[in-house]
């Protein structure tokens, strides 16, 4: 049996989406707060006690990578939240652009797409051209 889009936020498959993307949330919240805590004392600690050039670039690397993972990490936290908001108000497995469904197997891999892969693709390609 397929699944019917936009989902009815009481039906089961509505709960299963909640269930896998709180579950998500969780991890990403604890990489959040591992990466932070990683750097967080200090970050310019280890390039204070780097005893040469290589070190002290190493570390900078180490910071930009962690800054760089966090970036990431509250970018997908900031699109679960919006997801479970659509979820919420039955809108989930819509497109934000078109109105369409997103096709099942687009949200089998990304759970909180916003846009089918029609949009998506005209988008990233918008993206391209201003970039």
């Amino acid at each position: 049996m397929s699944t019917v889009y936009p989902l009815d936020p009481a039906s089961p498959a509505a709960g299963q989406v909640r269930t896998l993307l709180q579950a998500r949330e969780r991890k990403l919240r604890a990489e959040v707060e591992a990466t932070r805590t990683r750097g967080a004392s200090d970050p310019l600690r280890v390039a204070r006690e780097s005893t040469d050039r290589g070190e002290e670039a190493e570390a900078e690397v180490e910071n930009g990578i962690n800054d760089a993972e966090v970036a990431r990490d509250v970018a997908e936290l900031r699109a679960i939240g919006e997801a479970l908001a659509r979820l919420e108000a039955g809108h989930y497995g819509q497109c934000r652009d078109c109105d369409e469904l997103i096709d099942e197997r687009r949200l089998a891999a990304e759970a909180f797409a916003v846009r089918c892969t029609a949009c998506q693709g005209r988008f990233e390609q918008a993206l391209r051209q201003r970039g």
